[in-house]
Formats: C-alpha cells, structure tokens, sequence
C-alpha cells in the first residue's frame, strides 16, 4: 500500500512538472517578452538604486574613517609627539579599502604619512577655511583612481587627517554586495511572474469559452425567438 501511495504521489508530480512545462511552452510570445522586459526592467532600476545606497553609505564609512584619524591626531598634534602619531596613521592605512592616510599641520606640511613616498600628486593647497571644512575629492595614485576625504582636525586649528580610499575596491564590494541579493531576488520575481502568467492562461481560456457559450446562446434566441 505504501510503495503504491508513493508511485501515485511521483506520477501526480510528473504530471504537474509536465503541465507547467506545456504551459510554459503555449505561452505566447508577446508574453515571453513582456517577463523578459520586466525582469530586465527590474534589474536595471534595483541595480541603479542599491548602488548609489551603496556608495553613500561607503563615502560615509570613508568620512568616519577620516572622523576617527582625526580624533587620534589631535592629542599628538597638541603634544608634538609625532612617532605616536605617524604609527597611528600607518594604522589607520591598514584598515580595508584604504590607499593611504597622511597628516597636515596647519600650516599645510605633511607630518605624518603611510607612503613609502609622498606623491605629488596628492599635494593641494587649501585656504584657512578650507581646512574647516570636510570634503572629498578624486585623484589618480599610481595609475589607480582614489576617493580622498579630508576631515578638519579640531576645527582646522592643528591641521588636517585625509584618508585615500581605492575606487575599485569600492566598485568590487558594490558589485559582490548586487550579485549576492540582487540576483536572487530577481529570479524569485521572474519565476513569481512566470507562475502567475501560466496559472493564469487556462482561467482566461475558461472565461472565453463562458463568453462564447453566452453569446451563442444569445444569438440562437435571438435567430430563433420564442413563439
């Protein structure tokens, strides 16, 4: 009795996987590409909103990063105590995504830095108010671009904390990130679709078929009326 429930069970759902199959197949065309637009459609909109979320909340991270180094630096500004101060940046350089960090005094002098070398190429003169303020800007370093984000250390007064961040870690992480939830919620969507497409079709044929059979018999009343 078990062994025949349980090849009656396996032939219902084989019945059923074949039906969903047929029915997959007498979809229409236009339909096929109606799922198709939507699900690309879809796709395109979740993957332009997810990553500008993304990004704001990295260039966040990067502005506390910053927020921290210039907090630590304060102290050893305040005291001249550099060695500290240079191990902390190097630090803080360590720290994922992060290119460089380096350290300026208020008269605009880097004191303090991770590079083997200081590059040029980071050099930039800022106003009195400008090292008030936090800002970000884009740079090439070796090739590679970088997002850098200065943060005023105590209002400008003792200088400046800049933390360089890599633009393709950047752009690695938010790719992982929409490859990981994007992707699985994309094709659950697209299967939800394709099922109610499919559950749908035998209810509109059965709702023409009614229709039909209303309106012949509307029309034999009509051709033939009652003595």
């Amino acid at each position: 009795s078990n062994v025949y429930d349980a090849l009656t069970k396996a032939g219902k759902r084989n019945e059923t996987i074949s039906a969903l199959s047929l029915s997959w197949q007498g979809i229409g065309l236009e339909w096929k590409i109606m799922v198709l637009a939507l699900g690309l459609l879809f796709v395109v909109i979740v993957n332009q909103l997810i990553g500008r979320v993304l990004r704001t909340q990295m260039n966040e991270s990067a502005v506390v990063i910053a927020t921290n180094l210039s907090d630590a630096a304060a102290g050893y500004l305040a005291s001249k105590d550099v060695l500290p101060l240079k191990t902390t940046v190097t630090k803080y350089a360590r720290l994922n995504r992060v290119a460089y960090a380096f350290i300026k005094d208020r008269e605009g002098n880097v004191i303090a830095h991770s590079l083997a070398t200081f590059s040029p190429e980071l050099e930039e003169e800022l106003t009195s108010d400008q090292r008030r303020q936090v800002s970000r800007r884009e740079l090439t370093l070796q090739g590679k671009t970088v997002y850098e984000t200065r943060e005023p250390i105590l209002e400008g007064r003792l200088g400046t904390a800049h933390i360089g961040i890599w633009a393709d870690a950047v752009e690695r992480e938010i790719g992982q990130a929409l490859f990981m939830f994007l992707w699985p919620i994309t094709l659950g969507l697209l299967a939800a679709v394709i099922i109610v497409v499919i559950l749908a079709r035998p209810l509109i044929r059965a709702l023409r078929r009614l229709i039909d059979s209303r309106l012949g018999s509307a029309q034999a009343t009509s051709t033939h009326p009652l003595e």
